[in-house]
């Protein structure tokens, strides 16, 4: 295996950030690495990318300890949050990093080069950091990571920041760098992309693994209930009378913009078809249904269900 945690434990104070986690990955995985604010997420990347030691357990890059050189020159890491030097130019920086990673000569620039133009960057070498978008510090950083053509990739939330456009392309390369046989270990609260991009998930709440295995296998666990998502125009207590429908085992109303349409969510238990009930239910109460349609379970509810501890929709919104 490229990557393994061994029982990791990190305690900061009297806090135990994590409690004995384990996994592995392999080449040529892309593995989506969930969990809340707090979760141990960033303190378990940092320790897989040799930035800190456990507390007890071991980490493995390949076999070596991630601190080591062996370990840390098969590593490409983006940390959630990237401490650019605001004062250095883009290309000075980018060369600068090279450097550090052992690369000297036709090899560094080269390397320059390849990573810029990947990133998307190339036009901006001659920028000073401190004076472009979080965005394009993103992909700065991203291009860091890709120096030296690491064998694997720690992306602590890679998209944040990045416009749409933005976001596919980077996609497109961590899809791109999987299929040449690099691992891919993606932390993000944007679930869409892990949906998109990673067969595997490992979830992680409180410091413990919650869930690790196959997406389809995880979401398939949750495969009995349904969505049941109405557009309605509506008012008083909408979310409150359609949780009493029988069959109704949570919900949630979507954020939306003032004087817009309400957007409801309703989780329907295995075996249960609601959907007559709650339509009547909200026409009782005066209200014009405009759309209404089921949906298949999302990895947005199953992480609801799994860290949450709620129902697949819990009435907060999105998060």
């Amino acid at each position: 295996m490229l990557l393994e945690a061994r029982e990791l434990v990190k305690h900061h104070g009297g806090r135990t950030a994590l409690d004995r986690v384990s996994f592995s990955i392999g080449a040529g995985e892309i593995v989506g690495f969930l969990g809340v604010n707090g979760a141990g997420k960033s303190t378990a990347m940092r320790i897989l990318s040799g930035f800190t030691a456990p507390t007890a357990g071991q980490a493995r890059i390949a076999g070596f300890d991630p601190r080591l050189a062996k370990a840390r020159e098969r590593i490409g890491y983006l940390p959630e949050a990237n401490p650019l030097p605001p004062r250095r130019r883009v290309g000075e920086y980018l060369n600068f990093r090279a450097g550090v990673k052992g690369l000297a000569g036709a090899a560094r620039r080269r390397a320059v080069r390849e990573a810029a133009a990947r990133c998307r960057v190339d036009g901006f070498l001659d920028r000073l950091i401190g004076g472009l978008s979080k965005g394009m510090r993103q992909r700065v950083g991203l291009a860091d990571s890709l120096l030296a053509s690491p064998d694997l990739l720690i992306l602590d939330e890679p998209t944040s920041g990045l416009d749409p456009a933005q976001a596919e392309e980077t996609r497109g390369l961590m899809a791109g760098l999987a299929d040449r046989g690099a691992a891919v270990f993606l932390s993000s609260h944007i679930l869409h992309d892990i949906e998109r991009l990673c067969r595997r998930v490992i979830v992680l709440d409180r410091g413990r693994v919650a869930a690790d295995g196959a997406l389809r296998d995880i979401c398939g666990e949750y495969a009995g209930e349904r969505i049941l998502r109405l557009e309605m125009e509506a008012a008083g207590p909408v979310l409150e009378t359609l949780l009493a429908v029988p069959g109704v085992a949570g919900g949630e109303v979507e954020p939306h913009p003032p004087g817009a349409g309400l957007v409801v969510r309703l989780t329907l238990a295995a075996g249960a078809d609601a959907r007559r009930e709650a339509a009547l239910a909200a026409l009782r109460q005066g209200w014009l249904i405009t759309e209404m349609r089921l949906e298949p379970i999302r990895l947005e509810d199953v992480f609801r269900r799994l860290v949450l501890n709620e129902p697949a929709a819990d009435g907060t919104g999105h998060g």
